[in-house]
C-alpha cells in the first residue's frame, strides 16, 4: 500500500499528538486526519496544503529501493515512515526481508563500503 494521500480518514483526535505536516500540537478532542498507513496524524488545513503541492504528492508516493535486494523498501510500512522526508532521507534504506535476514549487516557493509571509501 502506498500512502499517496488516499487513506486519510478525518477522525476526532483521543489522544494529543504532532502534526506531520506542520509540527504543531493536534489536542485530543480536535478534528483531524489520520493514516493509518503512515501511522501519523495531521491537522485537516495541513493535508489540504499538501494535496494542492504536487511535489509532496509526488515524493510521498515514492517508494525508495532496498539497497541490498533491490526490491521495494517498504516505505509506507517502516517505523520510521512517520519522520521521514524522502527528498532527505539516504538512498541506502534495507527492506524488512533483508532486515530480519541473520546477515543484514553483513550484506548492507557490502554494499555500502563502497559509498564509504569513495569508489563509487
Amino acid at each position: 500500500m502506498q500512502a499517496t494521500g488516499n487513506d486519510w480518514i478525518n477522525l476526532i483526535v483521543k489522544f494529543s499528538s504532532s502534526c506531520k505536516t506542520c509540527g504543531k500540537r493536534i489536542s485530543k478532542g480536535e478534528l483531524a486526519l489520520w493514516s493509518k498507513s503512515s501511522k501519523a496524524i495531521k491537522h485537516a488545513e495541513c493535508h489540504t496544503r499538501d494535496l494542492s503541492d504536487p511535489a509532496y504528492v509526488s515524493v510521498n508516493s515514492k517508494q525508495l529501493k532496498c539497497a541490498i535486494c533491490g526490491s521495494l523498501a517498504g516505505c509506507p510500512d517502516c517505523e520510521f515512515e512517520k519522520n521521514c522526508d524522502r527528498t532527505l532521507v539516504s538512498q541506502l534504506c534495507i527492506c524488512k526481508k533483508c532486515y530480519d535476514d541473520g546477515t543484514a549487516l553483513e550484506n548492507y557493509y557490502t554494499v555500502i563500503n563502497p559509498f564509504i571509501s569513495g569508489k563509487r
